[in-house]
């Protein structure tokens, strides 16, 4: 167990060993230095932990710790100690005492206060405390002068507490996720902070002296309810990133232009309807956001940001994006989604370097040539856009991988296509095809095509040269029948066939059991009677969707997919279930809400759970041959000689098997009967369970005119089912 690194300094670990307690030896260990037991099911820490005076690591991240013993102390030599992700409501004040800690981690506990002495700690340099339920802090905390960073983030404090405004050497302060509603004065005495966190809090303003704090690099107040901010801010000349995503604000300072280090300027979620005019100040921005605001323009300015990377406008009103973005030669990603561009940005077609462009719900109707000029492109989004025509240009983009042309109005692929080696998305969706696009099938890399609520009847043969695609969409389309080209796939891993609009198919080709490497299939919203009998062979399928259709049971074969994890079967005709499904030992979801079931019953069946599903068909199934072995000996004995031979036509025997019973002078007629009984269960039983045989054995008797025998084992099946519920 323990690991001697060479110079009698050892370590143990047992991470994710199941351990609901520690082993009893690693205390014999006086020399362990380094202990990891983390992710495992440990409830307590003995006090023998204060044997191991030489520990300088403890981590138990991922228990289930309720609380730390007194003798915590001891551990005089301990540097760095980690509880994050158990239950621990308080920790003792003897924490106090760790004379040389340096790393505290207690994230994720339910802490509610902290000893009062916790600043005895001054060694301290990392204090990790997110995700619990603090709501004040011990005054004692300007003692950690050596506290380097602090994490509060996800408590319930409702304001900033004074003591950490005294904490000298504080470089990183997160207090995101709390209460907070405003920051006191005395922050301006963090001289050393670089960056402070204080997303989705409840501000309404910054006091101007956070202005002071000079050495600020980062600065984060995302979702909170500013609605200004100072011109102060040009005092912060160190700032690198600015954060003020998901606010009330409706303009920004030109003096943020003043802050010529910054970086990364996020003002995405906000009211904001113009850009600082002096934007082009800021030399070194890199990432700019202003996704969901109310910009009507784009100012020219920003065409003066040599460096900049990435810019997101998203879900503004633009209605051009202005030349001069061609000397922003560094762009590399642009997100202009959901604005009013009427026309494709004839600046963009200079970015030479650009790899993710995002047009997606604009009112563009074409595409200029030059966009072919954009030679990087991999990424291209112009979805929900006006196009008509499959635009020829896009052909041009060799590294293209991902193309979402979707909610267009096309009818048609170019045959250039076709020189898209690259393209690994495809995304065809909602447009107007009425018939397959071959041309798409000429594209080897293919891994995802969405075809939906399209027109098209028909699969081509040449779809099989897709031999690595992974997904496939072809829900709400005019499919005469099942596309049975398509089980030529081999690669094939998620397929949907839903049709809540499109023509309802009846049923499923045997061929589908080709496409052995599919886990998820849907077959929503048609109108299949039957799944067929050799979809067991699916042996990786891990999700069924068969939501609505006229389905009335199940396959025995499906007691095969081993890895079957969920069934939707909402809304069929579903009466009962095969017993062998008790056998998805992975099953974790079947819904089979909306079926008139009574095998199990509705009521078994509700919580979508297999264990009682399953354990109810068992029982019930022993319950059901005891009942048929009973039906055949009433049979046996009211089948009479003179009507022997149509009753064993009726059962579908052969006529050597039923020759052969009657040349046996050994058997009694009842005998006979009864082997003819059992020669016709071995056949059934193969497709049907006990329950359903009894359904059918009556069906035979009534063919066979033997009504009297028929209301007799109807009867007694009506008594049986009612001493069962």
């Amino acid at each position: 167990m323990p690991f001697n690194n060479g110079n009698d300094s050892f370590m143990v670990e047992m991470n994710d060993k199941g351990l609901k307690e520690i082993p009893q030896n690693v205390f014999q260990f006086r020399n362990l230095r380094h202990l990891y037991l983390n992710h495992n099911e440990i409830r307590t820490l003995p006090k023998d932990v204060g044997n191991l005076v030489y520990l300088e690591i403890l981590s138990m991240d991922g228990n289930k710790l309720t609380a730390l013993p007194p003798e915590i102390h001891l551990l005089s030599q301990l540097t760095a100690l980690n509880i994050s992700h158990n239950q621990i409501s308080a920790l003792p004040g003897e924490v106090s005492k760790l004379e040389n800690i340096r790393q505290l981690f207690g994230s994720h506990n339910v802490l509610e206060e902290l000893p009062a002495n916790l600043g005895d700690l001054i060694t301290l340099e990392i204090l990790g405390l997110s995700e619990n339920k603090l709501k004040v802090l011990p005054a004692s905390m300007t003692n950690l002068t050596n506290l380097r960073v602090l994490n509060l983030d996800n408590n319930q404090l409702p304001r900033l507490p004074k003591a950490i405004c005294y904490l000298p050497n504080l470089v990183k302060l997160s207090v995101s996720g709390n209460l907070i509603l405003s920051l006191p004065k005395e922050i301006k005495e963090l001289k050393s902070i670089r960056e402070l966190s204080l997303n989705n809090n409840k501000l309404t303003f910054l006091p101007v002296q956070l202005y002071n704090l000079l050495n600020l690099e980062e600065l984060r107040v995302d979702g909170n309810k500013l609605e200004s901010i100072s011109d102060k801010v040009v005092n912060l000349q160190e700032l690198k990133i600015l954060s003020l995503a998901n606010n009330l604000l409706k303009g920004i300072t030109e003096k943020v232009c003043f802050c010529i280090r910054l970086e990364c300027l996020f003002l995405s979620g906000n009211q904001i309807t113009q850009l600082p005019q002096q934007i082009n100040m800021l030399k070194k921005l890199r990432k700019l956001s202003v996704h969901r605001n109310a910009l009507g323009n784009l100012s020219e300015q920003i065409s003066q940001l040599p460096i900049l990377l990435k810019l997101g406008c998203s879900e503004n009103t633009l209605t051009y994006i202005p030349i001069e973005i061609k000397n922003c030669a560094k762009l590399m990603k642009i997100n202009l989604s959901f604005n009013k561009l009427s026309e494709f940005p004839p600046g963009l077609c200079s970015l030479a370097g650009l790899r993710y462009l995002n047009l997606r719900g604009n009112c563009i109707v074409e595409l200029p040539a030059d966009v072919t000029y954009i030679n990087d492109l991999t990424f291209l989004d112009l979805s929900e856009n006006k196009l008509s025509v499959f635009p020829v240009y896009l052909c041009s983009l060799l590294k293209l991988q991902y193309l979402d042309l979707s909610k267009n109005g096309l009818s048609a692929v170019h045959h250039d296509v076709s020189k898209l080696k690259n393209l690994s998305v495809l995304l065809l969706h909602c447009n107007k095809f009425e018939s397959f696009p071959v041309e798409v099938c000429s594209l080897g890399k293919l891994h995802k095509l969405n075809l939906s609520e399209n027109r098209i009847i028909s699969a081509p043969a040449e779809i099989a040269k897709l031999q690595v695609m992974e997904e496939l969409n072809l829900s709400n389309n005019a499919f005469k029948s099942f596309p049975v080209e398509i089980c030529h796939l081999a690669s094939l891993r998620r397929l949907e066939i839903s049709q809540v609009n499109g023509t309802k198919l009846t049923e499923l080709p045997e061929e589908l059991h080709n496409l052995e490497a599919l886990k998820e299939l849907d077959v929503s919203f048609n109108a299949l009677k039957h799944i067929p009998d050799n979809i067991g062979e699916l042996k990786k399928l891990a999700l069924l969707k068969a939501t609505s259709n006229n389905l009335r049971q199940l396959p025995k074969s499906i007691a095969l997919l081993n890895n079957l994890q969920r069934i939707d079967l909402k809304e069929n005709r579903i009466v009962s279930l095969p017993t062998e499904i008790f056998h998805l030992g992975l099953l974790k979801e079947i819904d089979l809400d909306g079926n008139p079931m009574y095998h199990p019953p509705q009521e078994v069946c509700r919580g979508k759970q297999l264990y009682p599903i399953g354990r109810y068909l068992q029982s019930s199934e022993a319950r059901d041959e005891k009942m048929l072995q009973k039906i055949f000996k009433i049979i046996g004995s009211g089948v009479t000689l003179e009507n022997f031979d149509f009753f064993c036509k009726k059962l579908r025997m052969k006529d050597d098997e039923v020759k052969t019973l009657q040349k046996d002078k050994s058997l009694q007629l009842q005998d006979k009967v009864l082997q003819a009984l059992n020669i016709w269960k071995n056949k059934e039983q193969v497709k049907r369970a006990p329950s359903a045989m009894i359904e059918q054995i009556i069906k035979v008797l009534i063919m066979s005119d033997l009504h009297n025998l028929a209301e007799k084992i109807r009867n007694l099946k009506t008594f049986a089912r009612a001493i069962k519920f």
